[in-house]
């Protein structure tokens, strides 16, 4: 009887500590094997976390950034440093952020806080960069803008930090695709000298890239460019106002025919659509399993995993339904 009522109480002891451990502990959620799950952390986002913040409650918070991730079983994060020709780290290049960083010295590096905090909670950080700061016309901070200053930067970012890679998002300036593509392949080149990796995330819409001069169609069959893509398809397959065209099934099927030279692709979901009454795509506000059937369609096509747009979007009571759902794969 004694053995019985001791067995019982260390059985209820070892309960309690279960229930007492973080959920948000490094190890709790995982990715299915060989998948990666990402989060883009907007300007947007960092403005929040950094704008006028001291360096102990910067850091709090990115804690806590990097905890939310993880509990919506992230694996990667991408994270906005260089936004508009200016930037959160200490540059030889660049001035000092002014949306993030009201364009004034923190008196402390935001970059190697964030990158060690990251990987103390086993993720992965990948520098986020605008290359040309070039965004609905406008070039930011034009006197920094040029291919040898995007190269030097990314180096300057490789070499000194212990990143994991190099992202660039869909603003590609009308420089035309050659130009484009020689500044994309010496990225390349710079991020695999220091042993890191280098991706892009370009617009859904394939026609739109090649009307700007993103030549995705040379960065899918040609080696040498990228180590993968993440185009964002932004759509549901309810698309239209009667809501009955498979939008985002056609837009995956066509980068998946595309991909002639086996670069690892990973879709961009639009969680900050979640619950949204769109005219032109129902299917949003029609059902909140969007994003777990988008991620299933991915993987079913050979895609490694997918980035959640965005980090506000983690924060927002409309979207955990949606958020709730994907979790469930």
């Amino acid at each position: 009887m004694r053995k019985g009522r001791l067995l019982r109480k260390l059985i209820a002891a070892l309960m309690m500590v279960f229930m007492m451990t973080p959920v948000f502990a490094t190890g709790v959620y995982a990715a299915p094997p060989g998948e990666v799950h990402a989060v883009w952390i907007t300007f947007m986002d960092m403005q929040k976390l950094l704008q006028g913040k001291p360096q102990g409650v910067f850091d709090s918070g990115f804690t806590a950034a990097c905890d939310k991730a993880l509990a919506n079983r992230c694996t990667d994060l991408i994270v906005h440093v260089r936004s508009h020709n200016d930037a959160v780290y200490p540059s030889s290049i660049y001035p000092w952020s002014k949306r993030m960083l009201n364009g004034a010295d923190p008196g402390f590096d935001p970059l190697a806080d964030m990158v060690s905090i990251a990987h103390s909670k086993g993720l992965k950080f990948h520098a986020w960069i605008n290359p040309y700061g070039y965004r609905n016309g406008v070039y930011e901070n034009p006197e920094y803008v040029s291919q040898d200053n995007i190269v030097a930067g990314v180096a300057e970012i490789v070499n000194n930090y212990a990143v994991d890679g190099i992202h660039f998002d869909d603003y590609f300036a009308p420089v035309g695709a050659a130009t484009n593509n020689q500044m994309v392949q010496r990225v390349y080149q710079t991020a695999h000298a220091a042993g890191k990796v280098f991706g892009i995330s370009p617009q859904g819409n394939v026609e739109n890239n090649v009307a700007m001069g993103a030549d995705v169609y040379t960065w899918l069959s040609t080696p040498g460019y990228i180590d993968y893509l993440a185009p964002q398809i932004y759509w549901s397959d309810n698309y239209s106002a009667a809501g009955n065209v498979p939008m985002y099934t056609k837009r995956l099927n066509q980068w998946t025919a595309m991909n002639k030279a086996g670069i690892p692709l990973y879709v961009g979901l639009a969680a900050y659509r979640a619950g949204s009454t769109l005219a032109s795509d129902r299917g949003w506000a029609m059902r909140s399993d969007n994003l777990l059937t988008q991620a299933n369609q991915a993987a079913a096509s050979g895609w490694k995993g997918y980035f959640i747009y965005s980090y506000d979007s983690m924060n927002s009571p409309v979207c955990q339904t949606e958020l709730a759902n994907l979790l469930n794969r």
